[in-house]
């Protein structure tokens, strides 16, 4: 085998650390980043403290691979949605709902991110930001950006004049802001709040739903 080629994980290694992975959200969600020792996360996958540390090495890489899962998924919803679109308005509206999906139906992810956020230091000086974001990560991140979709329908003649950068700013303030609504309130209705957004920056660029 090249030295350059790495071979892929087997599918029970794999099964294995996404295993752990969704136990350390669930435990991380549940008694805050502080308390959830990999003994804690062991127990709740129900293997030996050894088998977490095998596959994660430490506990910094345990969180980094967390942070990853959390990308992959929301990539998993938003980008296929937004480009099965056709036009910069479709895909605008696309952005909004789809992006408010993720955080309405993954509550105990974003808690466990906002413990993370809250209480942990990457051991590394990394900025929290900075974690999950392996090479692919990076790259397929710029679809969960609006601003090359306001660009795009400004150039192709489906948006009117406004401040691309600003609205950039503000959708995606809009966006991130329903986060905390759902962490407060578990029957949030964030369909509805989609929908005013959807509405909200139609007018604002002039674009059709």
């Amino acid at each position: 085998m090249p030295p350059t080629q790495v071979r892929p994980e087997s599918f029970t290694r794999s099964a294995r650390k996404a295993q752990i992975v969704a136990a350390a959200i669930e435990v991380i969600a549940e008694v805050g980043f502080a308390q959830a020792s990999i003994r804690r996360i062991a127990d709740r996958v129900g293997i030996a403290m050894s088998a977490v540390l095998y596959h994660f090495g430490t506990k910094d890489n345990l969180v980094d691979a967390i942070v990853e899962h959390m990308y992959r998924t929301m990539l998993t919803l938003v980008a296929p949605t937004v480009e099965r679109e056709g036009t910069a308005a479709g895909k605008l509206n696309a952005y909004i709902r789809s992006s408010i999906e993720y955080f309405g139906t993954h509550r105990v992810a974003l808690m466990a991110l906002a413990s993370l956020g809250t209480t942990y230091v990457p051991a590394d000086g990394r900025r929290f930001e900075e974690l999950g974001l392996s090479p692919d990560i990076a790259e397929q991140l710029a679809v969960l950006d609006p601003a090359p979709i306001l660009v795009a329908g400004q150039r192709g003649g489906e948006f009117g004049n406004f401040p691309v950068e600003s609205t950039a700013i503000a959708l995606r303030g809009a966006v991130n802001g329903v986060i905390e609504k759902v962490l407060r309130e578990p029957g949030y209705d964030t369909a509805g709040y989609a929908e005013d957004l959807v509405e909200i920056f139609d007018r604002i660029v002039g674009g059709s739903s």
